[in-house]
């Protein structure tokens, strides 16, 4: 071959090596585009009617309030025969992925977008933020009998409702869905609030966000920026001005403070964020161990916030949670999430002596990950939560977290409980002196759900109880005893789960009848606790700790030394202000 062949050879083939090169390049762009999303490309594929107008019909779906017939937003899910099928298009779309690192963003095509469509895990859920959608179904295979059926839930409170329909050429349909309420005239009196939500949030998603709580059913939501390795589910401000609002809901910015070290920790509804954000090399890169729990509570408390341990204890392999509990510098515990009651551990923290307030949160969207796939019949915002009975005024939140501060809360993931003793209700201290007291009382119970039983546990032990009669969804239960020691007691009630689901309960905070003003105390009780907190002293006085400097070590062992000649003595008489309230 001569040298102008070999050189019209060369060029073809690197011409050729090009287009590859092109090629590739351009199905790498493709894929990236995939996986990250732009507006021009991700919505068009997610968010458009993709279907053929001839071969659709026009359906528009309607949730209404059964007892007023006011349309009401509610979360649906269609089924064509007995398989999931999309309801399209949508208005908006919020794509979750399962790397918690709780950075995805709302995809609209819509300015006032009246649908939303949440997915995770192979899972679409559909979102009715004014109450009403309109969407573009395939005709019905009527020869073989095919129906759609759709189903729609809104939080606890509401029976879910289901409707099957058929859609044949040429027709423009509708479908009502009557959500009916289990308690009238009671639970209109509730606000419920999930405390632990990682959603990020410009100002501009408000709307959205706050129709999707009402979906829910959810008068708050607190949504917390973090940290791992940089800020994830970032807020746009923080206090008053990082509130969003609207009648009866409420969106606050917060944030979870975590550590290796010390365990996870919550701030809710601060002024600004108390930095760190986080410690340590798994979520700051930096092995410093300062500043713990302490420091930023006390910071937290200054800036108007409501401080306190995420996932019970704070989910790690050591805590402070004793230390913070001994020396009063927090608000609450999480007592209820990922479905599970931390009944027991907190029965021994308040036989000890402690006044521990539960509250509770969804660590939403980390906990989709604890299901298969996620049981349709809980909602995705709120599945356990806080209630508290107020009023929602200018802000449900600034009702809501007065409740759940004064140890008022009830938590539950489905059934709503109403508990009193002696008149009072949960959260009251009342001194009592003599021998003996008798406490008397009631509980009542309401769910969507059959209840199986009701019962008043006072010390951690069942002093009264009523079986369910399992069709039923309402129960109640008279009590009388009594007491000759200082008692807690509070109320729990059960309901039926069915399979896939967690166990379905409701659990009131306590009211502490207090013999001579003194704290319960159980023996027993109080040597666990401090057997515990003995095991992790050995931990935060080894070397593993790096401090920057000496007088942040110091500080740390200061507080334990403190903590053990706490725990050492019986518990001392609560701090109560003038009224005879917990400060």
């Amino acid at each position: 071959m001569g040298s102008d062949a070999k050189q019209r050879e060369t060029r073809r083939v690197g011409r050729r090596g090009l287009h590859k090169l092109r090629a590739f390049t351009k199905r790498r762009l493709w894929m990236f585009i995939l996986v990250a999303g732009t507006p021009s490309s991700f919505t068009s594929a997610a968010l458009h009617d993709s279907l053929r107008p001839q071969f659709t019909v026009s359906v528009e779906i309607i949730t209404v309030h059964a007892d007023t017939g006011e349309v009401i937003p509610a979360r649906v899910y269609l089924f064509k025969g007995d398989k999931p099928f999309r309801l399209r298009p949508v208005d908006c779309l919020l794509s979750l992925r399962p790397d918690l690192f709780y950075r995805e963003r709302l995809w609209r095509r819509s300015d006032r977008p009246e649908t939303l469509e949440v997915t995770a895990k192979d899972m679409s859920h559909f979102i009715l933020l004014k109450g009403r959608g309109r969407f573009n179904l395939p005709r019905s295979r009527t020869d073989i009998g095919e129906k759609y059926r759709i189903e729609a839930y809104r939080g606890t409170f509401f029976r879910p409702a289901t409707a099957e329909f058929t859609l044949e050429e040429g027709e423009q349909q509708q479908v009502k869905l009557e959500l009916h309420p289990i308690a009238p005239g009671h639970q209109e009196e509730w606000l419920s609030g999930d405390d632990h939500i990682h959603l990020m949030r410009a100002e501009e998603d408000n709307e959205i966000f706050l129709s999707w709580l009402a979906a829910e059913d959810l008068s708050v939501g607190n949504f917390l920026e973090l940290q791992r390795q940089q800020h994830a589910a970032v807020q746009y401000a923080f206090g008053d001005n990082g509130e969003a609002r609207s009648e009866g809901y409420s969106i606050r910015s917060g944030h979870e403070s975590r550590s290796f070290f010390y365990g996870h920790t919550i701030f809710l509804g601060p002024d600004r964020i108390v930095g760190p954000l986080s410690l340590g090399e798994v979520y700051a890169n930096s092995p410093e161990a300062y500043p713990f729990p302490t420091v930023l509570f006390n910071e937290g408390r200054e800036l108007n916030s409501i401080v306190g341990f995420a996932h019970f204890d704070g989910g790690m392999p050591h805590s402070t949670l004793i230390l913070n509990l001994a020396r009063n510098t927090i608000d609450f515990v999480e007592l209820f999430q990922f479905g599970k009651l931390h009944a027991e551990d907190w029965y021994q923290l308040l036989n000890a002596g402690f006044r521990v307030v539960g509250n509770a949160g969804s660590d939403f969207p980390a906990n989709l990950s604890h299901y298969e796939s996620w049981p349709r019949a809980f909602p995705l915002l709120g599945p356990e939560r806080a209630l508290v009975r107020a009023k929602a005024g200018e802000s449900a939140y600034n009702a809501w977290a007065k409740g759940v501060r004064g140890g008022t809360a009830v938590v539950s993931n489905g059934p709503l409980l109403e508990f009193s003793a002696n008149r009072k209700t949960p959260g009251a201290i009342v001194p009592w002196s003599g021998s003996s007291q008798g406490i008397e009382g009631v509980a009542r119970t309401f769910s969507h759900r059959p209840i199986e039983k009701v019962e008043i546990i006072a010390n951690g032990r069942t002093v009264a109880v009523q079986a369910g009669d399992l069709p039923s969804t309402n129960l109640s239960l008279q009590f009388s005893f009594r007491i000759h020691e200082s008692t807690w007691v509070a109320a729990r009630t059960k309901a039926r789960s069915l399979s896939g689901e967690s166990e379905i309960w409701a659990h009131t905070n306590p009211i502490y009848f207090l013999k001579d003003g003194n704290p319960v105390h159980l023996q027993d009780a109080r040597e666990a606790v401090r057997a515990k907190w003995d095991k992790e002293t050995q931990y935060y006085r080894s070397p593993e700790l790096i401090f920057s400097n000496p007088r942040q070590r110091q500080e740390l062992l200061s507080l334990i030394q403190e903590t053990d000649r706490i725990l050492a003595a019986p518990p001392a008489p609560w701090p109560l202000d003038l009224s005879g309230h917990y400060q």
